[in-house]
């Protein structure tokens, strides 16, 4: 018995050496496992996965708890769970760079953190996210609000409750 948890002890400790080299300014290749809500990625490594949230972006996903909470609010959250399936390849090799415990996710020459903002399916999330970053999402919010893009055409209300959230 002791020989198990000494293994299992062992295995935990290796899982948590693989997970903290992720955090940090290198750029890896990670394989899209999955997500279980809008906001959750989940990336295979080897053995283990992992998930993050994407850096400076919040995806509009229905909760019973969320203040801006109504029907057209769960409506919109189904479009944004349609564009994420429509621009997101599971078992998908992405380019991913955890800061401050979120994820940078390209894909080729395409930031998809930028791209869902721009496209105005998500509103920016300035929890860890630093100022020249932050500023670039701040612009392509506000053209995607100009231009009445994705989510901000039909419910832009909605987005700006949802987005006076994330402030």
């Amino acid at each position: 018995m002791r020989m198990f948890f000494a293994i299992f002890f062992a295995l935990n400790v290796a899982n948590l050496i693989n997970l903290s080299a992720i955090d940090g300014t290198q750029e890896r290749k990670y394989l899209l496992n999955s997500y279980y809500n809008p906001n959750r990625l989940v990336f295979r490594l080897s053995k283990y996965s992992f998930e993050c949230s994407m850096l400076g972006v919040s995806v509009p996903y229905f909760s019973f708890k969320h203040p801006c909470n109504n029907e057209r609010f769960r409506n919109m959250s189904q479009l944004a769970i349609g564009y994420m399936q429509n621009n997101l390849n599971l078992e998908q090799m992405y380019s991913v760079r955890v800061v401050n415990g979120y994820c940078l996710v390209a894909w080729g020459n395409i930031t998809l953190n930028e791209k869902i903002i721009a496209d105005g399916y998500a509103v920016v999330n300035k929890k860890g996210v630093d100022s020249a970053f932050l500023e670039k999402l701040d612009i392509l919010q506000n053209l995607a609000k100009e231009r009445k893009a994705g989510l901000w055409n039909s419910f832009a209300d909605e987005m700006e409750c949802f987005g006076e959230s994330y402030n």
